[in-house]
């Protein structure tokens, strides 16, 4: 019912996580280091899921979603830890209490070292059945592993174990609470803990995001509307436009607040978060792009403002605002929706048009500080920002065989990589990948692009159109003109005037 209510309603799904619910009818929190002989950490619960397969089947076709169940490090049935016991698998102390200092501790004796090999083969065995064949659990959210600084390490290389076991080429991916240097490595992301359903952690957020990618995770989200608490519509509203643009964007709900669902918190509300949600769609094949890049050149593409501008003082202090890439992201994160902008000095700033047509031009070195509609998400982008962008769909299963909708911001020279493959396996490691050159030339107002290389589903579920649109610097303020829309094929090229040169 809720997956049909997303759909109906026109909000963008791609997932759902779920807790303890999808294995088991109860939580092991107050287990002793017996555990319990009913407890199943490998099974299905069946009141929830009594056909697994099936079901997620029908989710994935009806309405592109995939599923993502919680993990703990730790280990609830008898049986399993009797034999963990036995051959000396098991750490000896358990997961440190939730503030910091830690109050206390527990699942004492029930917490698995997964840095010992045979614990991992183990483990592996165990969690194999659930991602064999089609149709199964796609991804782990892992919680809870602080019981030893490199506990989500070895646990992940067990999970990626497990997959490989059944299906050696797809990919992995995870969702931990807490992380290692050289993760993401391994298809590791983060999030960052449970925070508070406040605008004080909401402002925190994109600093808490700049710390992390800086200290080595560089795909993070975060409780999107809050871990403890109640959010109402702005502050949820909010909360998602920041995660736009952040690497995760992902929303977390509690049995007991409300759900954060759209439609729960009123139709203003409703409608910003359907707008802000077609956003983040729209930048799927930009984002895709700069995560190809960062695989190969380990460049990040999330990075604080001084990184970008080092010369620039006042840019040094400002964690409120980042570049996602070539955009620099500054939403509004205050409950009485003010902005406040700082636009670094030496270039002009396109306001980020992003499928609407509609553009601004700003000077830089000034700062904007008026207020902000509720659909208000400011972004900003400088003269040569080439941006491949995606139609607003309800899932990335839907972007298959469509349009690459390109927008160029004139004034200078710009050039941007697309990079596309299957989404699924592991193949774009061993050269099953397209990327797509596209060059701007302000000079003589061209816009061409190269193809290199390929993938075996290209055909099937790559973008085969490119449709380009020049946003440039008009007496009257900024011009948008499409200049033209052609296959991708093998290459070609664009003027303003909407000729294309060769295809």
């Amino acid at each position: 019912e809720v997956l049909k209510n997303f759909s109906m309603g026109g909000f963008g799904l791609d997932y759902m996580i779920i807790d303890f619910e999808w294995f088991m009818n109860e939580t092991d929190y107050d287990y002793d280091e017996h555990g319990k002989p009913f407890y199943a950490d490998f099974g299905w619960n069946k009141a929830l899921f009594d056909e697994p397969r099936a079901q997620l089947e029908q989710y994935r076709k009806e309405y592109g979603v995939r599923m993502a169940g919680i993990r703990k490090p730790r280990i609830g049935n008898s049986t399993a830890l009797q034999l963990l016991k036995a051959n000396g698998w098991i750490l000896p102390n358990g997961e440190p209490g939730g503030s910091y200092p830690p109050d206390g501790h527990y699942a004492d004796g029930r917490s698995v070292d997964y840095s010992i090999a045979g614990a991992r083969q183990w483990y592996a065995k165990e969690m194999e059945h659930y991602t064999q064949g089609d149709n199964g659990v796609d991804f782990w959210w892992n919680d809870e592993g602080e019981t030893n600084y490199f506990t989500f390490w070895y646990w992940n290389v067990a999970q990626v174990q497990a997959l490989k076991n059944t299906q050696p080429n797809k990919r992995f991916f995870s969702l931990n609470r807490a992380w290692s240097p050289g993760m993401a490595r391994i298809g590791a992301a983060v999030w960052t803990g449970d925070v508070n359903a406040d605008w004080v952690d909401l402002a925190d957020t994109p600093a808490m995001m700049l710390n992390w990618v800086l200290g080595g995770a560089p795909y993070v989200g975060c409780d999107i509307g809050g871990f403890n608490g109640e959010t109402n519509g702005p502050h949820l509203t909010r909360w998602l436009q920041v995660g736009v643009f952040m690497p995760v964007m992902r929303v977390h709900s509690v049995i007991w607040a409300t759900a954060h669902f759209p439609w729960n918190f009123g139709e203003a509300a409703a409608a910003a978060i359907k707008k802000t949600i077609q956003l983040r769609y729209r930048l799927v094949p930009y984002h895709y792009s700069l995560a190809h890049r960062l695989y190969a050149t380990h460049e990040n593409w999330i990075r604080p403002l001084v990184a970008e501008f080092p010369s620039d003082a006042e840019a040094a202090s400002i964690v409120s605002q980042w570049m996602d890439g070539d955009i620099l992201c500054a939403p509004v994160v205050r409950e009485d929706s003010a902005k406040s902008i700082y636009l670094p000095a030496g270039t002009k700033w396109f306001a980020l048009a992003a499928g609407s047509g509609a553009s601004e031009l700003f000077e830089g070195g000034q700062h904007l500080t008026d207020i902000a509609d509720l659909e208000e998400i400011p972004a900003f982008v400088r003269p040569g920002a080439v941006l491949p962008l995606a139609d607003a769909v309800l899932n990335t299963d839907s972007l298959a065989g469509g349009t690459l909708n390109v927008e160029v911001y004139a004034g200078a020279d710009g050039s941007f990589d697309f990079v596309d493959d299957d989404g699924e396996t592991t193949g774009y490691a061993t050269g099953e990948r397209r990327m797509v050159a596209m060059t701007w030339v302000d000079s003589e107002r061209l816009f061409s692009w190269t193809v290199v290389g390929d993938f075996p589903s290209a055909s099937a579920i790559g973008f085969a159109k490119l449709s380009v649109t020049v946003f440039a610097e008009d007496a009257g303020g900024v011009r948008a003109t499409h200049i033209g829309t052609a296959h991708i094929g093998e290459g070609g090229v664009m003027a303003p005037e909407g000729v294309l040169v060769t295809a």
